[in-house]
């Protein structure tokens, strides 16, 4: 009787310990998920927003970066030199709204609305996809469609 009492405590602890460690698995990895989000909206305020390019890419984007945007240079210093001309050049006063964030795992995907001059244009609808490493951004993907109406209409 004891040892089958022994065996049974034995197997329940092993199963709670089991569940501890999946538990606690599924927060880390929340949380990196939580993060990632966070780096992608930072790194979009910080160069769509406040149109300092340089700074996010220093700030939010890692080493090895991919660019596979058909509009943007894969380099990240071609990248900073194409969006910075774009941003402080054609499109000064621009601003971007993020409508909704995906994420899973180190993907995160932003859908937003980019007012490139707000009051004369219909402005663009984008879904950014971004993948991370160790916190940074490493890849970027975009797909892009000029906006049927402002965003307030739709």
């Amino acid at each position: 009787m004891f040892t089958r009492t022994l065996l049974a405590a034995l197997l329940i602890g092993a199963a709670a310990g089991t569940a501890g460690c999946a538990t606690s698995r599924l927060l880390i990895e929340a949380e990196v998920v939580r993060t990632n989000t966070h780096t992608v909206l930072a790194f979009q305020e910080t160069v769509f927003n406040k149109h300092q390019v340089r700074e996010g890419f220093e700030r939010y984007v890692g080493p090895g970066f991919r660019q596979h945007s058909p509009m943007l240079p894969d380099a990240t210093p071609a990248a900073i030199r194409a969006l910075s001309d774009l941003l402080t050049g054609v499109y000064p006063t621009s601003h971007m709204v993020v409508e909704r964030t995906v994420a899973q795992g180190d993907l995160v995907a932003v859908q937003v609305f980019w007012d490139q001059k707000p009051g004369e244009t219909r402005g663009v609808r984008m879904v950014d996809i971004y993948r991370l490493e160790n916190g940074k951004i490493v890849e970027h993907w975009d797909v892009a469609q000029d906006a049927r109406g402002s965003a307030a209409e739709d």
